[in-house]
């Protein structure tokens, strides 16, 4: 039996309130490109660090202080919650002013939120993720839970894209994972550099280089909305049930359960009964613009 059925959907640790944040410390920050760092981050209470529990693919509210609150997906392992990584592109004033804190700043944390990747569905499975740009950090504790619990599942495809080799997150990670003979990795870029020599094209096209075993395959994808169609159609178009492709979508999320309405997905919301849905759960509405 796989364990994580066990942990199920966490509770938010917030304090008594789901509104409140928690004081955690910014242990440690790594630049992933131009504009991507990943923030390491630690509880201040010794007490929430050995609460706290995730499902990959949930996330964290980000709050600072007379600047505001953003949601951020959780990119660390999720056996090894001491410490919280989140995978930020500098893009806004939230992100941008945690970015001035540095190492040693205090930053508010509400979470974790949303459901998250079907880890309970993926026992005899053959896994296929598929992340274009910073859509792969909420699927790295995925990679990590499948690297833990490998004897669980059979074949495991990671299919990723970006717009250049500097731009690759974890790229480290990247070519361990690959060089480990566990998993099966293909990233491709849209510009190559010199010394690049992978494949070169948008990354549904590395889809052809695989064969996918639609009744006994789970997908799981993450990027830009126009990625996200693209992939779920294709998958869909080799026959994998539409109860077994799972997209993470992006939407403006502020409250984190479900009560503000700024995330609103048809008569969904994203960071109640997202940010992973299952395509059958939302085919209806994929496909439409302004839902």
């Amino acid at each position: 039996m796989i364990q994580i059925q066990s942990i199920g959907r966490p509770e938010p640790i917030c304090g008594m309130d789901t509104w409140v944040p928690v004081p955690a410390r910014i242990l440690e920050v790594r630049e992933e490109n131009f504009n991507t760092r990943t923030f390491i981050l630690q509880f201040v209470d010794a007490k929430l660090r050995e609460m706290y529990r995730f499902v990959p693919g949930q996330f964290n509210m980000i709050y600072l202080s007379g600047v505001g609150e953003a949601a951020i997906s959780i990119s660390s392992n999720p056996h090894q919650t001491q410490t919280l990584a989140h995978t930020i592109r500098l893009v806004g004033s939230v992100t941008r002013a945690i970015d001035r804190l540095g190492v040693g700043g205090i930053v508010g944390l509400r979470g974790p939120f949303g459901h998250g990747w079907p880890m309970d569905k993926l026992e005899g499975k053959d896994v296929v993720i598929l992340a274009g740009g910073i859509g792969l950090a909420p699927l790295r504790p995925v990679i990590y839970w499948l690297l833990h619990h490998r004897e669980h599942v059979k074949r495991v495809v990671i299919l990723y894209g970006c717009r250049t080799p500097e731009d690759r997150l974890y790229a480290r990670e990247l070519e361990a994972w690959a060089e480990n003979g566990a998993l099966d990795v293909l990233v491709t870029v849209d510009n190559a550099t010199r010394e690049w020599t992978g494949p070169v094209g948008v990354v549904t096209n590395l889809m052809r280089r695989i064969k996918v075993s639609a009744e006994h395959t789970v997908v799981m994808v993450c990027g830009p909305r126009i990625l996200n169609r693209v992939a779920a159609w294709n998958f869909l178009q080799l026959h994998v049930p539409p109860t077994q492709v799972y997209v993470s979508l992006e939407r403006n999320m502020n409250c984190g359960f479900g009560r503000c309405g700024h995330c609103q997905y048809g008569p969904k919301f994203v960071c109640r009964d997202g940010p992973v849905f299952c395509f059958a759960d939302i085919a209806d509405i994929f496909a439409k613009e302004e839902i």
